[in-house]
């Protein structure tokens, strides 16, 4: 299965009272590693700038992960963020960002595309694009609804819900999905984005796993073993690729579910991109996980 990813790739700084690294980050390459330790072929529609080092380049190639030549900007550097992680969260700070994804490559295709857009570089006329090329799109919403202070802190605005007609998956968290429905409540939530056309709603909620609403009901998936966090960066996009993929090989929503959870809490313990699992630990857990999964609403 071949799937796209679509977003910045990123230059972190991630510090807290136990760490401070700087790591290669972005959804190409959470998500991007993540399908291609389970199996599938990752494509990147991804921008940098001509200061990524010579070593990310050479880990992406290693990986596998296929990046067009003209990636590389030539007007603009590598999208760069510090993160500082503390016990209620992580705070989100944007030094300095690279051009927007433009649609040049006629070549861009396959089974899906998972859209994990950082800073907006992703605007509603490319979305669109997106979608006529591509048979199943997962759209994450945080790179719509993120904004910037001048001194680079994050935080969000309002997003126009009309966006999710262009989504076949989508997820949210507490904080996206009042910026995306108006609601805090997960269920009102749900039901707004499938309202939408939206197939699949997944309400992320940390350590308490998931609600995921698809045709079946609504279905609460848990997180079953629980790791002292040390960075959450990039989880988002971790489950992303693992639910893409394992969704686009056939399996139900709620399977899907199960593994995308057991990818995105393997490695939480972990920094950077040594937190993406390999597809022996991922299918042991999802295993436990599919168990303790329950069935909240719906016949």
């Amino acid at each position: 299965m071949r799937v796209t990813v679509a977003g910045h790739i990123t230059m972190d700084t991630i510090t807290s009272d136990r760490i401070q690294t700087r790591t290669l980050g972005g959804s190409p390459c959470y998500a991007g590693l993540t399908v291609k330790n389970m199996g599938g072929e990752v494509s990147l529609f991804t921008k940098y700038g001509e200061d990524l080092p010579e070593e990310y380049l050479l880990w992406l190639i290693r990986n596998q992960l296929k990046i067009p030549k003209d990636a590389r900007s030539t007007t603009h550097r590598t999208t760069c963020f510090r993160i500082v992680q503390t016990l209620k969260g992580r705070d989100l700070f944007l030094e300095r960002r690279c051009e927007d994804l433009k649609m040049v490559a006629e070549s861009l295709e396959g089974h899906a595309v998972i859209v994990s857009p950082m800073v907006g570089e992703v605007d509603l006329k490319l979305l669109s694009d997106i979608r006529r090329r591509f048979k199943t799109v997962y759209l994450d919403p945080q790179g719509f609804i993120r904004r910037f202070h001048r001194d680079g802190r994050c935080f969000l605005e309002n997003m126009d819900s009309s966006l999710l007609k262009y989504a076949d998956i989508v997820k949210i968290d507490e904080e996206e999905a009042h910026m995306v429905t108006g609601s805090r409540d997960p269920l009102q939530a749900l039901e707004h984005i499938v309202g939408r056309g939206v197939k699949i709603a997944i309400y992320t909620r940390g350590s308490e796993g998931i609600l995921l609403r698809c045709s079946e009901g609504v279905f609460k998936i848990p997180v079953v073993r629980k790791v002292r966090v040390l960075d959450t960066t990039g989880m988002g996009d971790i489950f992303a690729g693992a639910y893409t993929l394992t969704y686009l090989q056939g399996e139900d929503a709620v399977w899907s579910g199960c593994v995308a959870v057991a990818a995105s809490s393997i490695g939480l313990d972990k920094v950077g991109l040594s937190k993406v699992p390999d597809i022996e630990a991922i299918a042991k857990m999802a295993e436990e996980t599919r168990k303790k999964t329950k069935k909240i609403e719906g016949s």
